[in-house]
């Protein structure tokens, strides 16, 4: 451990790229309850790994371009002397400092660009995909890993029997499926009410939160996005849209209900049973 305020500072300063790792993890992975030293352990191993990765590429660039970086051998046998100068030899603190400061960035940068989704995808076949599956929720799975790229729909059957329905939106990406987090639905909404006969409707709004504490059980469906339907709301009839009565757009937008209808079968459906081959 640094035993002075400098060396605490110069040892602060080495784990910020093992910070920007965290940071890159935290934004585009799932949300996990790490133990302190965990995570202490995971800031330590990016921050060496990546500062490694970057002193790689400076003594490339010694070797090519001698003249534009600093001496490190000199750096290291008489740092003092190299950095402030001595008689017939100019200070190269300037040029330190500023190799410093790229180097530190460019750490940075590649600690948190290790996180980012589309770079990660590149490393799947060697390292497997990440976040892993035991890590993450099921909500998680069901609308970040097997999307890949195609609309999601989504029906909430709620613990009261009612339901909702709507293109996702967002959801809390706590690694942990515990109830208190939120889905979130974006328009076009389908509220059907508690009620054994009771119908879906359309909703007007453009969005709608759900609590996993009242979701019972969650439906989905992929589509690709040139294939999704998008129904539109009902509007008000302007001065060159004829009106329209209440059987008719019921009859439309049945028409245009994608698959996850959660209007309920009737009860001669039930009471018939399946039908037979035709």
């Amino acid at each position: 451990m640094p035993t002075s305020l400098t060396g605490l500072l110069l040892f602060v300063v080495m784990l910020l790229p093992g910070f920007a790792y965290l940071v890159g993890k935290e934004r585009h992975g799932t949300e996990r309850r790490l133990s302190p030293f965990r995570e202490t352990v995971a800031i330590v191993a990016a921050s060496v790994t990546t500062e490694l990765v970057v002193i790689v590429g400076l003594a490339v660039i010694r070797v090519l371009w001698p003249s534009v970086t600093p001496d490190i051998g000199a750096l290291i046998r008489s740092g003092s002397t190299y950095l402030r100068g001595s008689q017939g030899h100019e200070g190269q603190y300037r040029i330190v400092a500023a190799w410093g400061l790229g180097l530190l960035i460019a750490a940075a940068l590649l600690a948190y660009l290790a996180t980012v989704p589309k770079i990660r995808r590149l490393a799947e076949r060697v390292t497997g995909p990440y976040p892993h599956d035991s890590t993450v929720s099921a909500w998680w799975i069901l609308f970040e890993r097997w999307p890949q790229g195609r609309d999601v729909q989504v029906a909430c059957m709620l613990d009261d029997g009612s339901g909702v329905r709507g293109q996702f939106g967002s959801f809390n990406a706590s690694a942990d499926d515990s109830p208190d987090r939120d889905l979130i639905l974006k328009r076009p909404i389908f509220y059907r009410p508690p009620g054994e006969d009771a119908r879906e409707v359309p909703w007007d709004v453009s969005a709608v939160c759900c609590s996993a504490r009242r979701i019972v059980s969650l439906f989905i469906a992929y589509s690709p996005p040139e294939q999704q339907n998008v129904i539109p709301l009902r509007e008000e009839p302007g001065p060159e849209t004829p009106a329209v009565s209440a059987e008719q757009s019921e009859a439309t937008l049945t028409s245009e209900v994608p698959t996850l209808g959660l209007t309920p079968p009737s009860r001669s459906q039930r009471s018939s049973g399946p039908a037979g081959p035709h």
